[in-house]
């Protein structure tokens, strides 16, 4: 199965100021992530805040240059592209933000923002615009009547349709969702989650699925990528990964997750302290302040991605944590 998007040590640095007369310094947001995402296929980002998830979402739709690393698209590098190519390869990958309502013009009809891809990116008339418009609105639950309406006179489950028909109007191979379902009530998630999911099986779409919520992650996702302070910790099947987590930080999370009938057998994992300070992260391992199987070895070497029991892992003690 070819991959729709490929990254290799992608990296995103920004240089702060941090006062007069004081040398400048160097926020390493997103710090050397690889994968291949497949057509059809969703590949879940998780993490705390700060991990660098939303960094990362803005370097795969080309809102920010990568410091560097090699990003692909169907194929096409995207550093390095001149304008015409960044361009077209826009066409290609798309994004659904967290809050819907601020991602849309509230003086423009929905109509018309919907029609506004297809004005930007094709050459088809006005009415042919009208109607494919309509086709998606219908797609995604929308009535005919909503066309003429401003985003204020919807709710906002309604919202976040409207944003993912937009997202969906040139039927992009990448769709980059960053927390689609967080803004919304319990009851509504599961009607957008399922429509995420009907639109990819009929478009073939590759999602990259951006969630803190990690019950929504195991409904949707195929792989799975746990990152800390930029880095990836484990990555690999959502079966595995919610099965048997390797890396102690992957441990916590899941034990973390609300669930309607707790396992006595599986303790809750607490840990101690706060995300460290991207601007002066420790030595080693970025987690071993954290981590109660922290040795000297983590204190001093960082652990490398590496294959175990299916997936990839960085820890030095992940053998004995299986």
């Amino acid at each position: 199965m070819s991959a729709v998007l490929t990254a290799r040590d992608l990296t995103r640095h920004y240089s702060l100021s941090l006062g007069l007369f004081k040398p400048a310094a160097t926020l390493q947001a997103l710090n050397g992530v690889s994968f291949d995402l497949a057509a059809g296929r969703t590949l879940a980002v998780v993490g705390e805040s700060g991990c660098g998830k939303s960094t990362l979402a803005r370097a795969l739709t080309l809102i920010e240059e990568p410091s560097s690393g090699s990003l692909q698209i169907a194929g096409q590098e995207v550093t390095g592209a001149n304008k015409a190519q960044r361009k077209q390869l826009r066409r290609d990958v798309q994004m659904v933000f967290q809050n819907p309502y601020a991602s849309l013009n509230p003086r423009q009809k929905i109509g018309d923002q919907l029609a506004e891809p297809l004005l930007i990116n094709t050459r088809l008339s006005a009415a042919e615009r009208r109607e494919r418009v309509q086709a998606m609105m219908q797609q995604v639950g929308l009535r005919p009547e909503h066309y003429q309406r401003y985003p204020h006179m919807f709710s906002g489950g309604q919202r976040q349709r409207v944003a993912l028909a937009r997202a969906m109007m040139l039927q992009p191979k990448v769709l980059v969702a960053d927390e689609p379902t967080s803004a919304l009530d319990v009851s509504i998630q599961a009607q957008v989650l399922n429509l995420f999911m009907d639109l990819q099986e009929q478009f073939n779409t590759g999602y990259v699925f951006i969630s803190h919520n990690l019950s929504v992650v195991r409904h949707v996702a195929d792989d799975v990528l746990v990152m800390y302070l930029g880095r990836p910790a484990e990555m690999g099947p959502s079966e595995l990964i919610y099965s048997r987590p390797l890396h102690p930080y992957t441990q916590a999370l899941l034990s973390a997750t609300p669930t309607i009938h707790p396992d006595p057998n599986k303790p809750k994992i607490k840990l101690s302290g706060e995300l460290p300070n991207p601007l002066s992260p420790p030595s080693g391992c970025a987690f071993h302040q954290r981590c109660p199987h922290a040795s000297e070895r983590c204190t001093l070497e960082r652990p490398a991605l590496r294959p175990l029991d299916g997936r990839q892992v960085a820890c030095h003690h992940a053998e004995e944590l299986s």
